[in-house]
Parts: C-alpha cells; sequence; structure tokens
C-alpha cells in the first residue's frame, strides 16, 4: 500500500508537470504570433523594419514582421507605427543579433525628442519558462524523494524489529550486508513490480480528470514511465540501505534473545509492584514510560504525515490566494508627453468596458526620505515584535507605554483611490481615509503581522522640525531611530485610525492619508505621471486585449503616451488551467492516507509482542477485562497524544510555509503578496479525526485479535465468544 501511494504520487507529478507546459505553450499560440513589439516607431524607422534593411543575404534574416500598425499622435499630427516582429530562429540569438545589428541603425533614424519603446511578449519568454517548470519539478521530486524514504525506511525499520530473530539466525548462519541488502531490495521490488501497472493507471486517470476539463487536452509523455520507474527505484533502494546496513553489524545473539520489544524498553530509574499500586491503571502508564522510544517513534513518524496533510492543503489555500490576488493589468507612462493624470482622464478610461480601478503609482513616500517615523500604544503591538521603546521628551500623552516604529510608506489617497483599497481584506471604513485626521493603516511590517490595531485607536506620527546634532551616516535600524529621536526636534500630529488593512504587502507598513495630511507629513504633493489600470475580475482575454487596444487608441490622443500589458489576465488562466490546487489537494489527500499505514502496521506488531506478556499477567490472577482495560487505556493515551503532537506540528510546518511566501519569496521573486496565516479548519478537523481514530482502533484491533485467538485456545480452538470477564 505504502509503495503503491508513493508511485501515485510522483506519478500524478510527473504526468502533471507534462501537461502544464503543454497548457502554457498552447494559452501563449492562442494570444500572440509575435515575439516583440516596437511602439511609437517615425515611419523612417518602420520601413526599415518591414522592408529589413538591414539584412543584405538571406541567410541572415532573424526575424519576420507579423503587422504594423499606423496612428496619428493627436497632439502633433506626426504618423507613428507598431510593428510586431517574429524570430525565425533560435531566441537568445535573434535577440542579440536585433540589439547589436538593428537597434543603432534604429536610434539613428529616430527623432531626437522622441524614443520608441521596445517590449517583449511571452512567446518570446516561454522557453525560460519551461526551464523554471522543469527547476521546479526537480524541486518537488527532490522533496517527495524525501518524504517516500522517510515513510518507507519507517516502515521497514518497524518490519524488522519483527523478525529480528530470523535475521539473528541468518547473520549466525554467515550472512552479511550485501546477502541481508539484496533480499530486502528484491522483496521490496517485486511488490514494487506487482503495483507498478495499476499506480501507474490510477496517478494517470486522477491526471486525465483534472486536464481533460480545462479545455486543452490531455496528453501521456511515455517518459513519465521510465521517470516513475526510476524513481520508485531509487526509493526501494535508499529506503532498504540503512536498515539493512545497521543490522548486519549487530550481533546475532543478542537479536536471537530479544525475540519480544525488549529493544524498545527505556529501563525505569526503579522497579515497583504491580499489584501494590492501581491495576491496570498504573501499570499501563508505566508500560506507556517505559515504551516511550517506541512511542515518540510512533508519533513523530505517524503525526508527521497529517502535518503534511495540513500544509498541502494550507498550500493550495496560497496558491488560490496568488491566482486571484489584484494585480494591475496595464501600466501607463505620462511622463514624455506633459500630461498628468487628472479627472478627465478618470472619466474617460471608467467610461471603458472592463477597467475596475486606476492606480497612481506616484502617491507614496518612505518615511526616511523625512526622518520620521510612528508612535502607537504599546498594547496596539505584538508581543515579541522589538519595536523601539519611546523614551523622547518632545512627545508627552499622558503616562502610557508608547512604541516607536519607523518601518512606514506614506501612501495619498484620493475619492478615486479609495477602491484601490476595496480589493483587501479590512475592517473600518476605508472611505474615512478622506477625512482630515483619519487614515487607514496596514498591520505588519514585511508581511509579518505587528500591530493589533482597533478601528478608532490613535496614532501620532512625526514631522522634523530641526535637530541640535548630526545622526552618524553608519548606523541604521533601532540605533538610527533612536538617534533621530535624541537629537532631532519633532512635530507629533494624531491620527485616527478608520480601518485596518489584513491582508496588504508590506515591506514597510503602508499608511493611506488625504491630500492635504499627506502634504502636512512629507512636504509633497503626489504627481500622477504614472498609473496603473485594474481590470474586472472575470474578464476573459479577449475582451482584455480589446481593451488594451482602447486604451492604446485612447493614449494617442495624449500624444507620446507609454502603455505596457502585464499579461496578468493571460497569466491567471495559464494558472488556473494548470490545476495545481486540485493537484495539492490530491496530494495531500495521498499523504494523509499514509498515516493509518504507520499507525496500524507498527501497533499491530508491536502488541502482538506484548502477548506473552498479557498472558503472564494473566497466569499471575488478572482478567481479560484488565487486560482489555490496558488495551484500551494503550489505545486513548496514544489518540489523545496524537491528537496534541498533530495540532503543534501542523501549527508549525504551516507557519514555516507562510514565513517562506511571505517574507523570504519577496526577496527572490521580486513580487510582494500577503498571504494571511491560518490553519484551514477542515483541514485541522480531518487531520485530528484522523490521528485519535488511528491512536485509538490501532490498539482496539490487536485486542480484538489477542481475545479471540486466546479463548480458542482455552477452549480447544472453539472461538466462540465470552463475555471477557473470566
Amino acid at each position: 500500500m505504502a509503495i503503491i501511494i508513493v508511485q501515485v504520487l510522483y506519478g500524478m507529478m510527473s504526468v502533471s508537470a507534462d501537461n502544464n507546459n503543454n497548457v502554457e505553450y498552447k494559452h501563449v499560440m492562442e494570444e500572440y504570433n509575435y515575439h516583440m513589439v516596437l511602439k511609437g516607431l517615425n515611419e523612417d524607422q518602420a520601413r526599415y523594419l518591414i522592408k529589413d534593411e538591414g539584412t543584405v543575404f538571406k541567410s541572415d534574416v532573424i526575424f519576420e514582421v507579423v503587422s504594423s500598425e499606423q496612428y496619428v499622435n493627436a497632439l502633433t499630427g506626426d504618423e507613428r507605427y507598431d510593428v510586431y516582429l517574429y524570430f525565425t530562429g533560435d531566441l537568445d540569438q535573434c535577440m542579440k543579433r536585433f540589439e547589436k545589428n538593428y537597434q543603432p541603425d534604429l536610434a539613428a533614424l529616430g527623432d531626437a525628442d522622441r524614443t520608441f519603446t521596445k517590449s517583449t511578449t511571452p512567446l518570446m519568454t516561454f522557453s525560460k519558462n519551461i526551464a523554471a517548470n522543469t527547476t521546479t519539478f526537480v524541486f518537488v521530486t527532490l522533496i517527495l524523494l524525501s518524504v517516500s524514504i522517510f515513510l518507507l525506511t519507517s516502515l521497514y525499520n518497524i518490519r524488522i524489529n519483527q523478525y529480528k530473530f530470523q535475521y539473528g539466525i541468518y547473520l549466525t548462519f554467515g550472512a552479511d550486508f550485501k546477502m541481508l541488502f539484496s533480499t530486502a531490495f528484491w522483496e521490496l521490488f517485486i511488490i514494487f513490480v506487482v503495483t507498478f501497472i495499476p499506480s501507474l493507471g490510477i496517478s494517470t486517470l486522477i491526471s486525465y480528470l483534472m486536464y481533460s476539463a480545462s479545455g486543452y487536452g490531455f496528453i501521456f509523455n511515455g517518459l513519465s514511465i521510465l521517470k516513475i520507474f526510476l524513481f520508485t527505484l531509487v526509493v526501494i533502494l535508499a529506503s532498504v540501505w540503512t536498515p539493512m546496513k545497521i543490522m548486519s553489524v549487530k550481533d546475532p545473539m543478542s537479536l536471537i534473545i530479544t525475540e519480544d520489544n525488549s529493544n524498545l524498553v527505556t529501563s525505569p530509574m526503579r522497579s515497583f509492584n504491580i499489584f501494590a499500586e492501581k491495576f491496570p491503571v498504573k501499570y499501563e502508564f508505566y508500560s506507556i514510560w517505559r515504551f516511550r522510544k517506541y512511542n515518540i517513534q510512533l508519533l513523530t513518524t505517524a503525526i508527521v504525515f497529517c502535518a503534511l496533510f495540513i500544509m498541502g492543503l494550507y498550500m493550495a489555500d496560497i496558491y488560490t490566494t496568488d491566482l486571484y490576488y489584484p494585480r494591475p493589468q496595464f501600466e501607463v507612462n505620462l511622463a514624455e508627453s506633459g500630461f498628468e493624470y487628472d479627472e478627465l482622464m478618470s472619466e474617460e478610461l471608467y467610461n471603458m468596458p472592463g477597467v475596475r480601478a486606476v492606480e497612481i503609482n506616484d502617491n507614496s513616500t518612505e518615511s526616511y526620505e523625512n526622518a520620521s517615523h510612528m508612535i502607537v500604544e504599546k498594547k496596539n503591538v505584538r508581543p515579541f515584535k522589538n519595536l523601539v521603546h519611546y523614551n523622547g521628551t518632545e512627545f508627552d500623552v499622558g503616562d502610557k507605554n508608547w512604541r516607536v516604529s519607523s518601518d512606514i510608506v506614506y501612501k495619498a489617497m484620493t475619492a478615486e483611490q479609495v477602491r484601490i483599497l476595496e480589493d483587501y481584506d479590512y475592517t473600518g471604513d476605508v472611505t474615512s481615509v478622506l477625512q482630515p485626521g483619519y487614515v487607514v493603516i496596514g498591520d505588519s511590517i514585511s508581511n509579518v503581522p505587528t500591530y493589533k490595531f482597533n478601528v478608532g485607536d490613535k496614532i501620532y506620527i512625526s514631522v522634523k522640525t530641526g535637530q541640535v546634532k548630526a545622526v552618524d551616516t553608519n548606523v541604521t535600524g533601532r540605533v538610527l531611530l533612536k538617534n533621530q529621536i535624541e537629537y532631532f526636534h519633532y512635530e507629533y500630529h494624531e491620527f485616527t485610525i478608520g480601518a485596518i488593512l489584513y491582508d496588504i504587502p508590506s515591506g514597510s507598513t503602508p499608511i493611506f492619508m488625504n491630500l492635504d495630511d499627506y502634504y502636512t507629513i512629507t512636504g509633497k504633493t503626489p504627481k500622477a505621471t504614472s498609473f496603473n489600470i485594474y481590470v474586472e475580475k472575470d474578464i476573459t482575454t479577449e475582451e482584455v486585449n480589446s481593451l488594451y487596444a482602447e486604451v492604446r487608441q485612447w493614449s494617442h490622443t495624449y500624444g507620446d503616451v507609454k502603455v505596457s500589458n502585464k499579461d496578468i489576465t493571460l497569466t491567471n488562466a495559464i494558472a488556473a488551467d494548470k490545476h495545481y490546487n486540485e493537484l495539492y489537494i490530491c496530494i495531500s489527500i495521498l499523504i494523509l492516507l499514509i498515516s493509518p499505514l504507520v499507525w496500524f502496521f507498527s501497533q499491530t506488531l508491536y502488541y502482538t509482542k506484548r502477548e506473552k506478556e498479557f498472558n503472564i499477567l494473566q497466569s499471575i490472577g488478572a482478567i481479560q477485562r484488565e487486560i482489555k482495560q490496558i488495551y484500551l487505556q494503550g489505545g486513548l493515551c496514544m489518540a489523545v497524544m496524537s491528537l496534541f503532537v498533530s495540532i503543534i506540528l501542523s501549527y508549525a510546518g504551516s507557519y514555516i510555509l507562510f514565513y517562506i511566501y511571505n517574507v523570504i519569496m519577496p526577496y527572490f521573486s521580486g513580487e510582494n503578496v500577503r498571504y494571511v496565516f491560518y490553519m484551514p479548519w477542515y483541514a485541522i478537523l480531518t487531520s485530528i479525526v484522523m490521528s485519535v481514530a488511528c491512536g485509538f482502533f490501532s490498539t482496539y484491533l490487536p485486542y480484538r485479535s489477542y481475545y479471540k485467538n486466546r479463548y480458542s485456545l482455552q477452549n480447544g480452538g472453539a472461538g466462540a465468544e465470552y463475555s471477557g470477564d473470566e
């Protein structure tokens, strides 16, 4: 069963990887038939490309002109062109040759006061995306390999403990590591061969059901068979190597004479008279303590898979959050046009079908730019956040305990911009930011929850008014902030929190305020020369293309306006059709099924070896009901312990994922997405039920077996039921 699960897990990963590449390729090919577009060319530049005047020999051709668009700059009356190119050879080489041979000529043909823009499409980066997908697949393979080896090694160690008497005999008659390893390997290999076809069928069927519904077909790469075969072979080799290596160096006699569970016993500091204690309650508590090495190993081995189950479902939620996270579809740059975003532009853009919101890019100021900071009450700071304790003299609002932070970014807001805030999870009224003295604030620093604000709480923001001493330029962080408080003069402004944002990305804590308050704190009036356009969440890629054409046409009325498509809708469509969410859920369920395997396999063998112990107890006066109580008490204790261990491990694992994606990944990906830390209640409930049920029934079922076997022996093999009180 364990080998089947391992094969199905990797089979799903392998088949999914091939289908994901196919899905991405078909999506990109549907949307783009060109690798690069050059925008804002004059007539000479366009003619140069269309006629390919930079090429002398046919063998030197590196691109084809897919199409060209002509438009008129409404302000100057100049004709401008957009030219779309398809590279005909190796993309990297074609790009290098284009930059070397064509761009200098294009620059020479250009106007002195105007420049053209060059942008590539996902078709250009598709091969790199495939390479990235391959890297991810290899990384996941290594993780799954580690989990699989851990599982089979654990199970095989349990099996070895059951049959150590036989291994002692083998070693006595001259068996060495090579012989033990060979025997163990071929045993598992036979199981692997028997289960290979069913496992391949199950993994293929699950993948087919996921991908066939997306409309991009399902492919099965025959190479997947080889990958699954090699993966399982490596797992088997690694799983039996270490146990057999350890077994081969053991003393044969020590294995022969310890046929029971004595190797699992941790000797107590003192002995006790079992009949002088409350029997069997205290007896089994002592037994659990005696076998603590075994119990700890069992709990950590079995429960880790429940924790991985919860982590897998949390990963699915992370993927879904990332998929639907608000991102701008278009970026518009007005810098070269001489215009700024105004009410007329706003009205024109919002009248376009599909436009949901417009976000100004030039409306923020980091607090370090004007040596500013924020003061909050200690009660509004989460424990262990290590913010600076305020000990200055210029801020005096009661005798409360205050904390200071300079990890802040101030953002100016207008009535139009407020709708951007409505995309996030918040409490309070985000429109309150338009009122004087009110702010909307995030609850985190570097995506880690730092504050526990309530709507209506007060914060105090400083404005530097002078200084008595220069601050050492070499200091940073907490030391810098302390020096600024000591050496600078400040004026403090009180603000009321109108709303708190819980899932907004944060390098520094964002504080949103109206234009007047923004000017008071920063001394700046925000310019609106660049902005992002967000589209409706249910918009199709075809509608995005139409909207892009409309925005481009609109931009021509304002002169040299740059409009770029960030392809967010296409990226999300590709991500949705890769079905990672469903894949994570399926993998999580399969991993959860490993836990009962460990429980029942281990406990059955463990209690089988304790049957002699129970027979001795009965021979000296213990009745069957007391033996039953020993079993049930052990099961209940393991169930309770599994409950707590499951919750602790699940919490720790989920928080590790949360920290990786919230704090570490933004440094490498260049994109900041805020994921909320929580543990899915349905996953926790499932894990608890599974752990408790396995802890109890893995003890109760061996009791039923012992119960029937003993009575059968006492009654000449009749096997009839009895009351259990004898």
